[in-house]
């Protein structure tokens, strides 16, 4: 528990030029939203958190993403205009805000953190937020993965590090708020135009060695192209949490939910009929639901059933999984209408922001293969495959 209030400073004013991208990263849309605003949001989810400086490069444009996506109306949160010059430079205007317009608030731990690394894991975020306020400064670090060399003018190597003495850095960062704004206070030009390492200041100004934790936690930052690719795929993940419903306890079943459990936010399985079972959710909803059938598919029944259990504002999946006794029932459907079901039912699914996808089992050997495959349209994009049969 922190019983002790603690701000931020978001750091989103970079260019991002390593990108070669035509918006700054920091903008770029993943899932519907700008790459900002997931570290923004985890930020705003722990309540100890006071107090947010957003530094950016264009405060009317980050202005109108907020209200676009219902974060307007927090006090917590200042737009604060960054610098062009360098990231140092962005963070001492982010800390000069608060310590303007927020002197009162008692703030004990300022937090700096790239808005270009969407994952804050709350554990994580605490862990730093504890030893800053008992050593001073922390921040947590990775083993690095290559070995680091150091080029002279003509680019030609001087000497190598040996990695084993030296660890690389990640955010986000804990300080004492009077350790962090005293070291800013004596930054150099030279610092503030080449340094990007807030943990070295504190030290080289105020004599604080900073606590280093390492961590397992995903701190990826988007950098390059396939590092957008990365960061989306585990969002997918995070913000996926699925329900496998069958009326059966089965092999399948057991098979597909410990296949998922490690690759989504959350996943529950449902025994029996959903209209018995669905109290015992109190609540809960997820974005993607898999049903397993036995010859076809209740289809008003379970759309009326299952509805309380949809996430209606995220977008996810409908799997429907079709077992068939034998491949002579098969021949004998109509490709025509098994396709026009399907569309029938995307359309149904449209207004709850959800993709449908039934898939027809004849043989019931490859369990695995079911399993693989549920998990690729379940990490796909909702739409990509919505409205088709498979048939496995």
């Amino acid at each position: 528990m922190i019983d002790f209030n603690v701000g931020v400073i978001l750091a989103a004013a970079g260019r991002g030029t390593r990108l070669a991208c035509p918006v700054p990263k920091q903008y770029i849309s993943i899932w519907d939203k700008p790459l900002f605003l997931y570290s923004l949001e985890e930020f705003l989810a722990s309540r100890y958190i006071k107090r947010i400086a957003l530094v950016v490069d264009d405060v009317s444009r980050v202005n109108d993403l907020l209200l676009k996506h219902d974060l307007n109306d927090t006090d917590r949160v200042s737009v604060v205009q960054g610098s062009d010059r360098s990231r140092h430079a962005s963070i001492k205007l982010g800390l000069q805000h608060i310590e303007k317009k927020h002197q009162d608030e008692e703030l004990k731990v300022i937090v700096v953190h790239d808005a270009v690394r969407p994952f804050v894991p709350q554990e994580l975020l605490m862990l730093l937020v504890k030893a800053a306020a008992a050593v001073g400064s922390a921040g947590p670090t990775k083993p690095l993965v290559s070995t680091v060399l150091k080029k002279n003018a003509e680019s030609f190597l001087e000497a190598s590090l040996n990695r084993n003495l030296y660890v690389a850095s990640e955010t986000p960062q804990a300080f004492q708020f009077e350790i962090l704004s005293s070291a800013y206070s004596k930054i150099t030009d030279e610092e503030l135009e080449n340094g990007t390492e807030c943990l070295q200041l504190v030290l080289s100004h105020c004599g604080i060695k900073p606590k280093l934790i390492p961590t397992t936690e995903d701190l990826t930052k988007v950098t390059y192209q396939q590092d957008v690719n990365i960061v989306e795929a585990a969002l997918r993940s995070k913000t996926t949490d699925v329900c496998i419903i069958s009326e059966d306890m089965s092999e399948e079943l057991t098979t597909l939910s410990q296949g998922l459990v490690h690759r989504v936010g959350t996943m529950r399985t449902m025994i029996g009929k959903l209209a018995k079972n669905r109290d015992m959710f109190n609540g809960k909803v997820y974005n993607t639901i898999i049903l397993l059938h036995m010859h076809e598919i209740e289809q008003d029944l379970h759309l009326l059933d299952f509805a309380n259990l949809i996430d209606m504002e995220r977008q996810g999946l409908i799997i429907h999984i079709i077992h068939h006794a034998s491949i002579d029932g098969l021949q004998n459907m109509s490709v025509y209408n098994l396709n026009r079901n399907s569309r029938k039912m995307a359309h149904n699914y449209e207004k709850f922001h959800k993709g449908v996808v039934v898939i027809h089992c004849v043989s019931s050997n490859d369990i695995q293969l079911l399993t693989n495959v549920v998990i690729s349209l379940v990490q796909a994009d909702p739409q990509t495959f919505s409205g088709q049969n498979l048939f496995l």
